[in-house]
């Protein structure tokens, strides 16, 4: 049985203490176990005693509290001198002193002293107060306090013997049961306190173990407290490998940015869902709130369960046929910083059925962003297909989508999947209209030679678009219940051209791809990074890689410049085309080399200063440096 232990230097108190509990006040009410009489060498074991009989609370006095404090795990109750004995005391000193105003040393260590703001004033005195612990050594105090004229020293039993030997009057300081008595008060209130705590712990155990979710309880720093049998099912792991970890280590998916606003609480609570150990989860996060301080959370996990593939193909079979995909949205985040924003949007879309719209101008990232948002949902055991509605006539699009006679459309062979429509704004009116009945009946009509029958259709869409479908709706080329259904969920990809975040993350990733392919090692300058992060690469990431190959095959020193990368644009996407400079060439035949002698003119009008000579020529310094080369005038 749980109780308290009464660990008391001397067997005056602990007579006190025996008495203190006959009195009617504490029947009924005593739940102190062990009473004992130590010293400052057996006071850490007589506590292990105390524990192996049930005491969980401890009350012990100065350096002995201290010892039990730094040596074990157990609470401990302080004896405080109480302000009516400390007073009587200075008044005992003062009396044996025989002196107007004297200078009385109070010695003790922390946590026993009152406050003695108001002494001096009170019992005409003047005090040292000083605070005993283990970081500074008492004798020195007291050396000190001789030096500085102390008058009488109050203190414990090993200080007044000191102070006596360098003749300083001193007198041991002994508890009354007074203070015993407020200590044990504190201490029956911490233990009732305790018993109500076990118990609702008890209790929530209880209700988490009953629970159909699973639930963890976090600190305020967000590592695990608890967490119940369902949890423990889901993460497949044993509590004890994963208490005291980071939640966001161990419930993988789960942003750290988020979790974090939670516990510092600029968000009320948060919810949303995270693929892990292969299982779709719903997440939700709410703080726990005590007197407006939060200190934790309680993070409930609920099991979504994922769509059963097992009609027809196998995932080995779709594989084959180019049915599955690839794409990771914690990976496209990783690539992509720039991105954050949707992907988290597409974490949340993508535990629904409903149709998926993507805006934006770059292909690669849109066909990751899809590929990503299908293996995060319920369909990712199912397929993924994939068509370009770009130059299709109508009849052959019906035919793609629906299929006719014996052969399947692609809506059927994306049954209990993703569909992935690019180039949606391609679609004619009329396979928008048979789209979205499929899309609202879920079942296809299909033709055979023999007789028609009905599809049950279960396929989520996600249409890709870099137009803007409300002025095609304007223009009455796009069906206004299909652009409402499909901007419901909409997730728009930023313009390459304003993530200049990601433009540096792909640069140094392409470089480095280039240059372990080609075993050609070679090192940026800033100057040349900050040109090609802030370029205007038109063509997206496709132009980007395809240059950073380039740069990579043809510098033909280790560092690359700037101004060789200012020269390689130039040639590349600003320069002549060929016919261009066929042009040139046949006109050099038949007038001579003008561009030449316009050049040479240039260069000897300033001297051969190349800022200057450019600017008369309205071109750049990397055009004409590459123009010198060509002529060889460098």
């Amino acid at each position: 049985m749980a109780g308290i232990a009464l660990l008391l230097p001397e067997e005056e108190m602990c007579r006190q203490a025996k008495e203190m509990l006959d009195y009617d006040e504490y029947h009924g009410e005593n739940h102190i176990i062990y009473i004992k009489q130590t010293k400052i060498d057996n006071v850490v074991l007589e506590t292990k005693k105390a524990v192996a009989m049930g005491a969980n609370i401890v009350v012990a006095r100065g350096s002995q509290a201290h010892e039990v404090k730094i040596n074990t795990n157990m609470p401990v109750v302080e004896i405080m001198l109480t302000a009516r004995e400390l007073g009587l005391a200075i008044v005992k000193a003062k009396r044996i002193v025989k002196k107007e105003n004297p200078l009385i040393g109070i010695f003790f260590w922390k946590g026993m002293l009152c406050d003695t703001e108001d002494f001096e004033e009170l019992f005409g005195v003047r005090i040292l107060r000083q605070d005993l612990d283990r970081e500074h050594s008492w004798h020195e105090m007291i050396d000190r306090a001789v030096a500085e004229g102390v008058d009488f020293l109050i203190s414990g039993e090993m200080c007044v013997q000191y102070a006596n030997e360098k003749g300083l009057p001193a007198m041991v300081f002994h508890t009354t049961q007074e203070a015993l008595r407020i200590a044990v008060k504190s201490a029956e209130k911490l233990y009732r306190m305790s018993l109500i705590e076990r118990q609702n712990y008890a209790q929530f155990v209880s209700v988490l173990d009953s629970a159909f979710n699973g639930i963890i309880k976090t600190s305020e720093e967000g590592r695990i407290l608890l967490m119940n049998r369902v949890m423990e099912q889901i993460l497949d792991v044993r509590p004890e490998k994963v208490l005291g970890e980071h939640i966001v280590d161990v419930l993988e998916g789960l942003d750290r940015e988020i979790f974090d606003r939670v516990l510092r609480g600029t968000m009320d609570n948060y919810s949303t869902f995270i693929n892990t150990k292969d299982q779709a989860l719903v997440v939700v996060i709410e703080p726990i709130v005590v007197d407006g301080v939060i200190t934790g959370t309680i993070v409930s996990c609920n099991k979504i369960k994922r769509m059963n593939w097992n009609r027809g193909e196998n995932v080995q079979e779709q594989f084959l046929r180019g049915l599955t995909a690839k794409g990771n949205l914690d990976e496209l985040t990783a690539k992509r910083p720039s991105l954050k924003a949707a992907v988290d949007a597409a974490k949340v879309y993508a535990q629904s059925a409903s149709p998926i719209l993507i805006v934006g101008k770059t292909g690669q990232e849109m066909e990751e962003l899809c590929q990503g948002i299908h293996n995060y949902s319920l369909r990712k055991g199912g397929p993924f297909v994939m068509i370009n509605m770009a130059g299709i006539e109508e009849q052959d699009q019906l035919r793609i989508l629906f299929g006719e006679r014996e052969e399947p459309g692609i809506l059927i062979q994306a049954n209990y999947g993703t569909l992935v429509i690019r180039a949606i704004d391609k679609l004619t009116l009329n396979a928008q209209y048979r789209l979205l009945q499929a899309i609202r009946q879920k079942r296809l009509s299909i033709s055979t030679i023999d007789n028609d029958y009905i599809q049950e259709l279960d396929v989520r869409i996600i249409g890709c678009t870099s137009k803007r479908l409300q002025e095609m709706l304007k223009c009455g080329k796009f069906r206004k219940d299909l652009y409402y259904l499909l901007q419901t969920f909409r997730l728009a990809v930023p313009d390459f051209l304003d993530r200049k975040e990601d433009v540096k993350v792909l640069v140094n990733e392409h470089m480095k791809k280039y240059m372990n392919l080609y075993a050609r090692y070679h090192i940026l300058t800033e100057e040349a990074k900050d040109i090609l992060v802030n370029y205007n690469w038109e063509g997206n990431d496709i132009q980007l890689e395809a240059f950073c190959e380039r740069l990579v095959l043809t510098a033909g020193r280790r560092k690359i410049s700037g101004e060789y990368v200012k020269y390689l644009l130039d040639e590349l996407y600003h320069g002549k085309d060929m016919e261009n400079d066929l042009s040139d060439q046949e006109q050099k035949g038949k007038t001579g080399n003008t561009e030449l002698e316009r050049l040479k003119e240039a260069l000897a009008n300033y001297n051969g200063n190349r800022i200057l000579t450019a600017r008369a020529l309205n071109i750049s310094t990397s055009t004409l440096w590459r123009r010198m080369k060509k002529y060889r005038l460098e």
